[in-house]
């Protein structure tokens, strides 16, 4: 459009009205990719193992079954538990079971699915002090910790399959090896930061020759200078940029569900900013009262 102009007219900030004027256009703005997304957050290490953890459901395998999956964001400390039922009641039994071995975590947090967000799971949380926190819809990146592990799960079971090896087995060896490792942003293993102790495998054990003791410090250094190199690498590679959204502010909400391949990417209804926490925003749908919770990047200010 600014080169167009160019051949036919000139005045003084030419570029910028036609770029407010492209803004200000409804329709462009429904159709248009969405906003660059804003720079990542480091989650800060928590003070010891158990406070904050991760939570999420991995499956359907081949075989029908599920993986529950736990991280300690503290050790990276890993529990896997193999389920055929993932309702909100044999999620609770899983749950109770780890926890008779290693305590009630302060914290957990997981995504919207039903077993996670419904009334009775809240309710388990709650009468057993721990606080829920449920990520933003249609964003896991929030729940980033255990998004890895998966992947990194998901590859253990790839090679199990093209090998036609028992998988049950070969995860649970994966299981053993994961938690012996040395993290690489803590640089010891989860099980001695989580329990205080290596776990014993079938490699030699140095446990008699070496001082146990570690210092707690230097591994929030390590971990704090390998979340921001890891974050400075991602922000770059997605052109991340600052965007906030202030409280009244009108709106558009990002399609998910597209009817055709010509639906808008964005929902033609104005949305009307409730609550802003960074990039966690609740908005109100003008027409129908009913209030989102989505993060800023799903969102495209209505202009003019």
């Amino acid at each position: 459009m600014k080169a167009r102009l160019r051949t036919k007219v000139w005045w003084p900030k030419i570029d910028k009205d036609a770029e407010q004027t492209v803004k200000n256009c409804r329709g462009c703005t429904l159709v248009s990719a969405p906003d660059p997304p804003v720079p990542m957050k480091r989650r800060e290490l928590p003070s010891k193992p158990w406070v904050d953890t991760a939570i999420d459901f991995l499956g359907p395998l081949p075989s029908g079954d599920y993986l529950l999956v736990i991280i300690d964001y503290y050790s990276r400390y890993k529990e896997i538990e193999i389920m055929k039922i993932i309702t909100t009641q044999e999620t609770i039994k899983v749950l109770k079971k780890i926890f008779s071995r290693v305590g009630n975590p302060a914290s957990i947090t997981a995504d919207n699915a039903k077993q996670f967000s419904s009334l009775e799971f809240k309710t388990f949380c709650s009468e057993n002090g721990i606080t829920l926190f449920n990520t933003i819809p249609y964003w896991p990146q929030q729940n980033g910790e255990v998004e890895r592990q998966n992947r990194d799960i998901l590859k253990r079971l790839r090679i199990s399959h093209c090998e036609k090896s028992d998988w049950k087995e070969d995860l649970l060896k994966y299981l053993v090896m994961y938690n012996s490792t040395p993290h690489f942003s803590t640089g010891k293993s989860p099980s001695e930061l989580f329990y205080g102790r290596k776990f014993r495998d079938k490699l030699p054990f140095l446990a008699d020759i070496e001082n146990n003791y570690y210092d707690d410090s230097e591994i929030r250094d390590r971990d704090s200078e390998k979340k921001q190199k890891s974050k400075l690498n991602e922000d770059r590679k997605r052109r991340a940029k600052d965007k906030e959204l202030e409280v009244g502010e009108k709106v558009y909400v990002k399609n998910f569900v597209k009817e055709n391949k010509l639906t808008s990417e964005f929902n033609s209804t104005p949305h009307t900013v409730v609550n802003a926490e960074g990039s966690d925003v609740n908005v109100r749908n003008d027409e129908t009262g009913q209030v989102y919770r989505r993060n800023i990047v799903h969102l495209k200010k209505v202009e003019g």
